[in-house]
């Protein structure tokens, strides 16, 4: 068996994004810094966060790819769809996220994330509004190594390619910045999160350097 041969779902892939996605960014920096909850309570909590989220993209036409078993999985936005879409935060259950977050965790998610990403984005696309978001992709610990990842975003960029979008992707770790640019992505900007309040591993720290994200974006091959 093919074990980079990609399987594709919707809605019903919810409970197994989450239950990969609880594990593998167990200790990730911005998944630390935006819950901005104890290290304990975060690990306990991420597969609820998660559930909230992948929901949200589900119902916003996002595209679960995923291989070998589950043992990594790709949520692909679609151009035109966002997560934030307030017809679908009541029913995804993102309201409910935010509560468990409290006031500081909401403010780190939609007044400083998302405007700060929006922003760059703008930027780097200009008049263009429509493209691919790679929301999440993550690989099992046990099953890194195997190019998993590496095929599930070579399957975005196909998918991108064929309809001539450009694929938008956020690095959240200096390790997968390095493999998205191995992949063609072009970093377009660096922001930090949090600086002077928490370190670049996410966890609070008075004067802390913040934490790096790297916003990157891979263009469809020009045609002749």
């Amino acid at each position: 068996m093919d074990e980079n041969k990609i399987a594709v779902g919707g809605e019903d892939s919810v409970h197994q994004a989450s239950n990969l996605y609880k594990d593998a960014f167990q200790d990730d920096p911005v998944i630390a810094y935006l819950c901005g909850l104890p290290t304990d309570a975060r690990h306990e909590y991420l597969y609820d966060y998660f559930t909230g989220l992948t929901t949200a993209a589900a119902l916003n036409g996002g595209i679960f790819e995923h291989a070998a078993d589950w043992s990594a999985c790709q949520i692909l936005l679609p151009p035109g769809k966002r997560v934030d879409n307030p017809w679908t935060l009541i029913p995804a259950g993102v309201f409910g996220v935010l509560w468990k977050l409290g006031i500081g965790g909401c403010r780190r998610m939609l007044l400083e994330y998302e405007p700060l990403t929006d922003a760059v984005r703008r930027k780097a696309l200009g008049d263009l509004k429509d493209f691919y978001y790679v929301f999440f992709v993550a690989t099992k610990a046990e099953a890194r190594g195997r190019g998993l990842c590496s095929a599930l975003i070579k399957s975005a960029q196909d998918r991108a390619a064929e309809e001539r979008f450009p694929v938008w992707i956020e690095a959240t770790t200096e390790r997968s910045w390095k493999l998205y640019e191995k992949m063609g992505f072009k970093t377009v900007s660096t922001i930090t999160l949090g600086k002077g309040k928490v370190n670049p591993d996410g966890l609070e720290r008075k004067g802390g350097d913040g934490v790096p994200v790297w916003m990157m974006i891979w263009w469809p091959p020009k045609t002749t």
